[in-house]
């Protein structure tokens, strides 16, 4: 067993945590001992088992943010390594894992095999956060063409009604539009959103 990378996975989505469970498990050298749905659970099981790695998306169960668990996860459970994964491209989850301890991070669209090598290379001693070129690249990666559109012209000037008249739809479409964009984007607020795709010119208003 002390060749085996035991893992803890966090994760509130069913399919996905089998899915993870089930690929890892694959791996000769990795082997997911349990897994949970909500970051508050993280504390108490990781303290129920010998485990050499977490393995966490941000947001689980309960609305609870795993960033906000960190600091006390890493105290108590110093010899634990911290993968952090997400398909939100927000920046400021990036820094904010960093700081509070989280050894790695990596986004979901990754190949599996990078995943793997990934957890080896931490559970090793290494870190790994991707640059800030590769978030710019997927940040928008998950939006529908209808999506793009309304976040296109809510970057130049347009309000939600003029959005729906312009698209020849209703207001609750586009507020089903917007909903939909700041879940994939992890942004809270379309004014946030629309201010750094702006700024960081991934999208140019019409």
């Amino acid at each position: 067993m002390d060749d085996i990378i035991r893992i803890l996975l966090c994760e509130d989505q069913e399919i996905v945590s089998e899915g993870l469970r089930s690929s890892l498990n694959k791996e000769k050298d990795i082997k997911v001992l349990s897994a949970v749905s909500d970051a508050a659970l993280i504390n108490d099981e990781l303290k129920s088992k010998e485990y050499d790695l977490l393995l966490a998306d941000i947001i689980t169960e309960n609305k609870h943010n795993v960033l906000d668990y960190l600091p006390l996860i890493k105290k108590e459970n110093p010899t634990v390594r911290i993968v952090i994964i997400t398909s939100f491209p927000d920046v400021s989850f990036m820094e904010k894992a960093k700081k509070s301890g989280a050894d790695s991070f990596v986004y979901k669209n990754v190949p599996f095999k990078d995943l793997v090598n990934l957890i080896r290379s931490t559970a090793k001693g290494y870190s790994t956060f991707p640059n800030n070129e590769a978030t710019k690249a997927i940040i928008l990666k998950q939006l529908t063409p209808a999506e793009m559109k309304v976040l296109r012209l809510f970057c130049a000037g347009n309000d939600r009604e003029e959005i729906a008249k312009e698209l020849s739809c209703s207001i609750s479409s586009i507020k089903n539009h917007i909903s939909s964009i700041l879940e994939k984007t992890g942004f809270h607020t379309l004014t946030k959103l629309g201010i750094y795709v702006v700024k960081e010119g991934l999208i140019l208003p019409d």
